[in-house]
This record gives C-alpha cells, sequence and structure tokens, in this order.
C-alpha cells in the first residue's frame, strides 16, 4: 500500500518556518551560475516593483519526508539549487536591512534554536548530508557571515560565486530592502509534493523538473541506484556509496555522463540508440548485464581508477607499471595526442575494457595498434557508426581472449587498407579534417619520449613554402607558379608550430623564415630541426619529406 502524497502551495515564509531540508547523498552539487541567479533576481525584482501579482510561483519541490524524525524533516529530491540560493539571499539581505525585527525573522528562518520539549535540535534550515565542505560553508556563512574556502568542491565554488553574485545584485537597492524581504516571504510561492515513500518521491522528482537546471541522466542514475542501496542495505551504507559516485562525478565534472558512456559502450558493445539513462534501464539491467546499485557504483569505481590511470594519468602514476621512463613517456606522449585531435572518444571504452583484463601486459602495444585504426578510419572517411562498430569489434575480441598476445594478433580487428592511406595522405592536406592530428602524429614518431610533452598550447598549421609568396622573393626563383600550387598544400610542406601564426611572416624567404619564425618551435617539435638544417627548399625536399612521413605514419603494421 502506498503512502499519502500531500501535495500544497507555500510561501517562502512558511516554507523556511515549518520545513527542515537534508540536501541527500545521491543528489548533484550545487550548480546554479550567475546567470541563474541573475535571472531569478531580476524576475523577482521586476515583480515586486511592479506588484504584478499577490503570489510568485517560483517552482515546485519534490521532497520525502524523514520517517524517523519527530519534525517536519525532508530530503529534497527536487529544489535543491532554488532552496540553497534562496538561503544565501536571506543571509545577505539580513545584513543589508537596518530593522532589527526583519534580521530577527531572517535569522530564525535559517537557523532552529533548540526546542526540548518539541525534539528540535539546533539546526540550520538547510543541511547537505555527506558534501562536508558544502554544508560547512552554508553553515559558516548562515551564522556567522564566514566564507569558507574550498578549491576542490564544486558546491563551494558556486555558492561561493553565488554570494558575490547576490550581493553585487543588491548593492544598489538599499533604500527598497525592506519592501523587497516582505514581498518574497509573503508573496513567493513554492508548490510542494512530499510523501514518505521513497520510489513515489523519486517518480516525482523525475517528472516535476520545472525552474532551473535539468537533471542529467548521471543525476538520475544516481538517484536510482543509491535509492537501491538505500532499500536493500542501509541508510549508511547509500552515504557511503553516494559519496564514491559523488567524488568521481565531481572529479570529472561535465565529462561524467561521457564516462557513463564510455561503461555503457563496454557492457553493451553496441552503438547507442537511445539517451544514456535508457540503455542502462532498458539494456544493461534488463538484460542483467549488471544490478542497480553496489553493483554499479563498484563498477564505475573500478574503471574511473583505470581511467585516471591510463587516460588522465594521476600525479606519480606511471601507467606501465614495469617498464622505463622513455616506455611510459612513449604511450602518454601518444594518448596526448589522440585526447587533442581525434574527433572522437570512441577508442577509450576498448582501451580502458583491454586493460581491466590484462593489466598493463602489451598495453602500449595494445594503444599502438587501437590508435593505428581508429586514426585511419576516420582518415579514410569511415562513418562515424563504422568507427564505432569497429571499436566495439575490438572490445568483443577482448572478451573472447585469455591473453594480450591473441588481442594483438587478430589481423581482421586491426585490419587497415594501407594503400587508400597512403594514397590520401599523398594528396593536399592542408584543409583536410585529419591534417592536424596527422603533424601531431609525425612529431611524435620521430621524437625519442626522453619527455613527456603533455598538452600542446597554441598549436598553428604553416606551409614551409608560403600560399602566395611574394613576386620578388626567392620562393619564385626555386619554385614556377605550376609547382607552387602543386606542392604549398603537401603534407611535407606543412609544419606545426607550437605558437599563434604571424601572417606578416608567413611569406619570408626561407633563410628569415627559419630564424624568425620556426626556431621557437624546435624544442616542441623535432620534424623543425631537420628543417632548419638545410639551406634551400625545394620541391625535391617537399617530395621527400612528404615520402617520410607517409612511410612512418603508415609502416606500424608492417
Amino acid at each position: 500500500m502506498r503512502k499519502k502524497i500531500d501535495s500544497d502551495k507555500i510561501t517562502l515564509n512558511k516554507l523556511f518556518e515549518d520545513f527542515w531540508f537534508l540536501i541527500p547523498e545521491y543528489q548533484r552539487p550545487y550548480v546554479w551560475t550567475s546567470d541563474n541567479i541573475n535571472d531569478l533576481l531580476e524576475d523577482l525584482w521586476f515583480a515586486y516593483e511592479n506588484n504584478l501579482e499577490d503570489e510568485y510561483f517560483v517552482g515546485s519541490l519534490v521532497l520525502k519526508k524523514v520517517v524517523q524524525s519527530s519534525f517536519n524533516e525532508y530530503e529534497v529530491l527536487d529544489g535543491q539549487q532554488r532552496l540553497t540560493t534562496f538561503a544565501l539571499m536571506l543571509r545577505i539581505l539580513k545584513d543589508k536591512t537596518s530593522e532589527k525585527d526583519t534580521k530577527e525573522a531572517i535569522e530564525q528562518s535559517l537557523f532552529q534554536k533548540a526546542i526540548r520539549v518539541k525534539r528540535i535540535p539546533e539546526m540550520p534550515r538547510i543541511v547537505y548530508k555527506i558534501r562536508g565542505d558544502s554544508d560547512k560553508f552554508l553553515r559558516g556563512f548562515v551564522l556567522e557571515n564566514k566564507i569558507v574556502q574550498s578549491n576542490k568542491d564544486i558546491s563551494v565554488r558556486n555558492m561561493r560565486d553565488a554570494v558575490q553574485t547576490i550581493d553585487k545584485f543588491f548593492s544598489d537597492k538599499e533604500d527598497k530592502i525592506e519592501g523587497f524581504i516582505d514581498f518574497i516571504f509573503n508573496n513567493v510561492v513554492f508548490i510542494y509534493v512530499a510523501t514518505e515513500d521513497f520510489d513515489d518521491a523519486f517518480r516525482l522528482f523525475t517528472i516535476l523538473n520545472t525552474r532551473g537546471i535539468p537533471l542529467t541522466n548521471a543525476d538520475i542514475l544516481k538517484a536510482i541506484n543509491i535509492g537501491e542501496i538505500e532499500k536493500s542495505e542501509s541508510k549508511e551504507m547509500a552515504e557511503k556509496y553516494a559519496k564514491k559516485w559523488e567524488d568521481i562525478q565531481n572529479e570529472l565534472g561535465e565529462d561524467f555522463d561521457r564516462f557513463l558512456g564510455f561503461i555503457r559502450t563496454i557492457l553493451l558493445k553496441e552503438k547507442a540508440r537511445k539517451s544514456l539513462l535508457e540503455e542502462f534501464e532498458e539494456k544493461i539491467y534488463k538484460e542483467k548485464k549488471l544490478t542497480k546499485g553496489k553493483e554499479t557504483v563498484d563498477i564505475l569505481e573500478e574503471y574511473y581508477t583505470i581511467y585516471t590511470k591510463i587516460i588522465d594519468f594521476s600525479p606519480n602514476n606511471e601507467p606501465l607499471s614495469e617498464k622505463s621512463a622513455q616506455e611510459n613517456n612513449a604511450y602518454k606522449n601518444l594518448i596526448t595526442i589522440m585526447k587533442i585531435a581525434l574527433p572522437s572518444t570512441d577508442w577509450i571504452p576498448p582501451l580502458l575494457h583491454f586493460y581491466k583484463k590484462f593489466g598493463d601486459e602489451l598495453l602500449l602495444e595494445f594503444l599502438k595498434k587501437l590508435e593505428f585504426k581508429f586514426s585511419s578510419d576516420w582518415i579514410l572517411y569511415f562513418t562515424p557508426t563504422q568507427r564505432i562498430e569497429n571499436m566495439n569489434r575490438i572490445i568483443k575480441k577482448i572478451d573472447k581472449t585469455d591473453t594480450p598476445k591473441e588481442v594483438l594478433e587478430d589481423l581482421d580487428v586491426f585490419k587497415i587498407e594501407v594503400s587508400e592511406l597512403k594514397n590520401t595522405l599523398s594528396g593536399n592536406g592542408y584543409g583536410k579534417r585529419f591534417v592536424k592530428y596527422v603533424l601531431l602524429k609525425y612529431e611524435y614518431l620521430m621524437q625519442d619520449n626522453s619527455q613527456f610533452i603533455g598538452n600542446y598550447s597554441r598549436i598553428s598549421i604553416e606551409h614551409i613554402l608560403p600560399q602566395n609568396p611574394p613576386k620578388s622573393s626567392k620562393w619564385r626563383e626555386w619554385f614556377s607558379e605550376e609547382e607552387i600550387e602543386e606542392y604549398k598544400h603537401k603534407l611535407g610542406n606543412l609544419v606545426l608550430l607550437n605558437r599563434r601564426k604571424n601572417s606578416s611572416l608567413s611569406n619570408l624567404d626561407f633563410d628569415l623564415k627559419k630564424e624568425r619564425y620556426f626556431k621557437g618551435s624546435i624544442s616542441t617539435f623535432p620534424s623543425i630541426n631537420h628543417i632548419m638544417r638545410k639551406t634551400e627548399w625545394r620541391k625535391e625536399d617537399i617530395e621527400n619529406r612528404t615520402k617520410d612521413m607517409i612511410e612512418k605514419l603508415t609502416g606500424l603494421l608492417r
């Protein structure tokens, strides 16, 4: 039998008088930006100044009653962002009003003093569970006007920014503060729905998002899995696993949904056809590839550990534990250029899966084959679907084999049309979608990997032979008009610079161009060393460099 669902409209005054709120473990961080906050403040101020309506509706709240509590304590499933913003706003308004009664009213709204006979403890109106720094910030600011510093906690960063945004908004409105406080206390209205049953609350939670930032697939998946742990295990276990989930989500930030997509791909080994949430619910869980609750969070944590080791390179943790620094750098440098210049991250799931099954045994060799297959498919204009399916074939191969060597020896899953690849790379390269990656890959193959390069910044592509050399330049002595057109866009005539282009230098004669344009990129891109040693740059040099590039770029599987 389902529990009763309460629903009503309620003013901000009554809401912050009769209700206490817990932001549960499975909720997202506080993520409102200055734009979200200013939108709300401007709407409220406009309604106040223009007396537009007696009641100003600001959205719905979905609440789950904390059954064991002796007072009106609720977990917030929807409405966290607005409630937190209003709490911060009230605290700022308290300092801006000069009325003693108003200050006391706001204080009572934000913090409940202990009432022993009613069994009401001393507590803030809003408590963030698990997020220690978030709760410390809210308590410190509400009670003592303290700003707790924490650059790691995304909620704290956003709350700190929110305080500055709200304070700035009201900085020139002191003469109207009293009337505005009266307005938001008595005219601002929420609609709330509350129940003791988690399933009922969650069902409402997924459909009643109104004002604010929509829930992501990750938010809902988190609620499903942490709710399952609370029902099947205990609240303490749910809190423990919620923190695991949240720590990973905070670290990955905007990439978290994509990371969940990697796990989806590894489990299903097929192209996604529906939303991430639907794929988990309708395929992964329904087909018993994974169970809701602890198993889901455990596999999330396992793959996150792998991800930080072999993709994001956690500090003091080399991806190849038993290998030399040079081999580790070779691995990390290749991953770096793949992350920078490949068109998608569809190559990551097979790499994660390979490591999960085999550890770092033959990992560098596998990465080289994986990169060559994926980049070649892209250069040869395979469709995104074809590229994804080829990556899924590799995942399936990993599943079927007992050793990493068996995976590497499968010529079918790593098959590449090398002759077609050579033909494509032999044509004009400039302007092609793959040229930046091809040039980075060539530089990678030229270096000795004595050091980890890290991220490249301000990379630009430059022609050695200019596209339109001046009539009086040496270039016109070395190349005819037809030869300029034939050779200027060849791969061998293109070079990477670790700075932005300077069009005023691009048409210089070769000797000046080397000195004033190329010299600064020697330490980053080793192929420039070979160019710098030359005194002339003629069509034979472009032909030879193009040939060398193509042989190096297509020779990995010989």
